[in-house]
């Protein structure tokens, strides 16, 4: 079986995927098309929902435990070694969970918003929300690197205020994320 019959077999090749041969962008237009071919054995589409969750279960999750659990022991005992600490363990997993859900979502805001148009459009409500998930990426990039650059290296026992409200802010953006994803998937608020 070559790799076209295989993509073929797992439904990674829509149907229209030999017409797009001759375009030169087959592989980009099949994987945003992301359709089985019938008789596929797998749809990528349920996958990439699958992924996109469980990398949204991590970084939310680990930022409400940050926010709920280590930043009020932290800021009690005045302790920028408990945040560290955390951030040591926890940075790894979550930034590649957020990379993940940033090339998933980018791959599925394609899905449900082709070519990106009508973004932020009241006439049209998923591209309206696909929106509000870029402008959360966005602020979320902002207050990341903020934190990254300035904060966590000048940390000190002392000025741990500031980086409070940027773990609150952060985690109140990863609630905001899941549940603007699940309006998504759930075709808006009506």
């Amino acid at each position: 079986m070559d790799s076209t019959d295989r993509n073929h077999h797992w439904g990674l090749i829509p149907p229209t995927a030999t017409r797009l041969r001759a375009s030169g962008n087959l592989v980009f237009k099949a994987i945003v098309a992301c359709q089985p071919l019938p008789g596929a054995a797998v749809s990528v589409f349920p996958l990439l929902v699958i992924v996109n969750a469980l990398a949204a279960t991590v970084w939310t999750g680990g930022h409400l435990v940050l926010d709920l659990g280590v930043l009020p022991r932290a800021l009690r005992d005045r302790s920028g070694a408990q945040i560290r600490a955390f951030e040591e363990v926890f940075e790894p997993l979550g930034l590649t969970a957020l990379a993940i859900q940033v090339l998933i979502g980018l791959w599925m805001g394609w899905i449900y918003v082709p070519g990106f148009r009508g973004l932020l459009s009241p006439a049209n409500p998923i591209g309206m929300l696909v929106g509000v998930k870029l402008l959360l990426l966005a602020s979320t990039a902002a207050l990341a690197v903020h934190a990254r650059l300035q904060l966590i290296p000048n940390l000190t026992d002392d000025n741990l205020g500031g980086l409070a409200w940027h773990i609150r802010s952060i985690t109140a953006l990863a609630i905001a994320f899941v549940v603007v994803g699940a309006l998504i998937r759930l075709s808006g608020l009506g």
